[in-house]
């Protein structure tokens, strides 16, 4: 007799405010299977994970496991039952050991009620190893690379003896690297019988390790089908449903000069960039790339003036400029797009239309000085029209948006102030396609209009399809400059991790 399915829905829905999040959704994870769950932002991806993980709880219908009803009404019980949860934004302790966060709220004592450390180190270790994982448990989690900080995340979720294991974006913010390494220890997973839900926007990814994929749209269930067995146009089209959307990123327009508007002559900072040299053109898009640990993220933090210059100069338009803070480089027509959207880039209990307005507020007051309620109301309806999104609630709390539509608020925020450098970290991160077409197309309209771009990205083959030029950093060093069709996807792979030290059993090897 056949094993029954190791979860399964039957006619779940969930509403939020009386707006339905899930409606009727039915289908199967089979035992120890890579399964896929596909579709849009808003398609209800994330509330049905959390329905799962124990965070919600389904307004109708049912969750079985192996067969049996059960109701989460906390994640401690979805972890009794042996569901675990590894969410896109970590979830981790940043100043305690790796050894115990992996114990949080389960530590191990002593018969004398005395923190067991030595053996809740050794317990960690042994997680580890079995992972393949080099990360010492005494290591500091804040002190990690984020591709370790999720394997630290993984090995939580195993040593809750989970059977269930829900992965929301693993590698949103990994390397092309970074994310081979997570696909070894996920085929791992799967070979040793944990069941797995596997979320990402990434469709190649989805097909690469998926046994079978669900798709949502607006809520509801279209249909799982045996990977083998559909295409990714397929998908897509059974994604979006009637309406077309392509993923192609528009053809390139070279820089309208080559003239130089900006300038970095042997920028230091501290131990972890430099020195490093390079111009950018008006009307350029600038790819950065490079592994996480590589610099790239202390570029983008020294060029907008939150990490200060050790040495070194950089000069907007041939002048030499100098700051001490963000305001400084505000002023000289910087804006920075940062890697997470929710930590550093939005307010995300006020409204659009706070969060939209932020950065121009003095210009939008009457001439006595007090805010004008329609300047704010027609500028964040202007911004959002301009991004192609609806603006018909600027008083909805960012929150509640889909991870596109926060991404939109956070881009309009800064054109806002019209800038003449936009520095993009990561711009479609845990985006789904049709706001990743919209902000490629934006890309192009912008730097089209004169703005430069200076671009770093998680997906090798965004900065290869954008860039006019792509520079490479390893170990806080400038290691390649490619112009655009010069450069391949293999090649500048090899770039990223052939200037740095190759690590054992790298996924690229064989």
């Amino acid at each position: 007799m056949d094993a029954p399915p190791r979860v399964s829905l039957h006619g779940v829905s969930k509403w939020f405010g009386g707006i339905p999040a899930l409606q009727e959704v039915s289908f199967e994870i089979l035992p120890g299977e890579i399964h896929a769950i596909v579709g849009e932002n808003g398609a209800g991806k994330s509330t049905l994970m959390k329905l799962l993980a124990g965070v919600h709880q389904p307004d109708a219908g049912e969750l079985r496991m192996d067969g049996q009803v059960v109701r989460f009404n906390s994640p401690r019980a979805a972890q009794q039952s042996g569901i675990s949860i590894v969410f896109q934004e970590l979830n981790l302790f940043p100043h305690r050991s790796v050894a115990a966060n992996l114990f949080i709220q389960r530590e191990l004592r002593t018969p004398w009620g005395i923190l067991d450390t030595n053996n809740m180190r050794s317990v960690a270790s042994k997680i580890l190893t079995e992972l393949e994982s080099d990360i010492h448990p005494d290591a500091v989690v804040g002190t990690l690379t984020l591709a370790q900080q999720q394997q630290v995340e993984i090995a939580r979720a195993l040593h809750q003896r989970s059977q269930v294991l829900i992965l929301d974006e693993p590698n949103s913010a990994l390397s092309d690297i970074e994310s081979r390494r997570l696909f070894q220890q996920i085929r791992r997973l799967r070979s040793n019988g944990v069941t797995q839900l596997y979320v990402s926007h990434r469709l190649e990814e989805v097909f690469e390790l998926a046994d079978r994929i669900t798709v949502l749209r607006d809520g509801r269930y279209c249909g799982t089908h045996h990977t083998a067995q559909t295409t990714i146009p397929e998908i897509i089209q059974e994604m979006v449903g009637a309406r077309s959307v392509a993923v192609s990123i528009p053809p390139s327009s070279n820089p309208k000069s080559t003239d130089p508007v900006l300038t970095v002559d042997n920028l230091t900072i501290h131990d972890s960039l430099g020195p490093v040299s390079f111009t950018a053109c008006r009307g350029e898009i600038l790819g950065i790339a490079g592994m996480d640990g590589s610099g790239v993220d202390d570029l983008f933090l020294g060029l907008f003036g939150l990490k200060k210059a050790t040495t070194g100069e950089i000069r907007v338009e041939g002048e030499l400029v100098r700051w001490n803070s963000a305001a400084d480089a505000i002023r000289h027509g910087f804006a920075l797009i940062p890697k997470s959207r929710r930590e550093e880039g939005l307010m995300l209990d006020r409204p659009i239309s706070f969060n939209a307005t932020l950065l121009i507020l003095n210009q939008l007051r009457h001439a006595i000085g007090l805010m004008s309620r329609d300047r704010v109301s027609q500028a964040t309806r202007s911004t959002l029209m301009d991004l192609g999104m609806d603006s018909k609630s600027p008083d909805q709390p960012v929150s509640k948006l889909s991870g596109g539509n926060q991404q939109k608020v956070l881009l309009s925020k800064w054109l806002a102030t019209h800038p003449k450098f936009l520095l993009l970290n990561d711009p479609t991160r845990g985006v789904d396609i049709g706001a990743k077409r919209e902000i490629y197309a934006l890309c192009r309209t912008l730097a089209a209009g004169g703005m430069t771009l200076i671009l770093a990205s998680s997906e090798t083959d965004e900065l290869l399809d954008l860039s006019d030029r792509i520079l490479v950093l390893a170990h806080g060093k400038i290691r390649a400059d490619f112009p655009r069709g010069n450069v391949s996807k293999a090649e500048l792979i090899d770039a990223m991790i052939g200037s740095a030290e190759m690590l054992p059993n790298s996924p690229l090897e064989g």
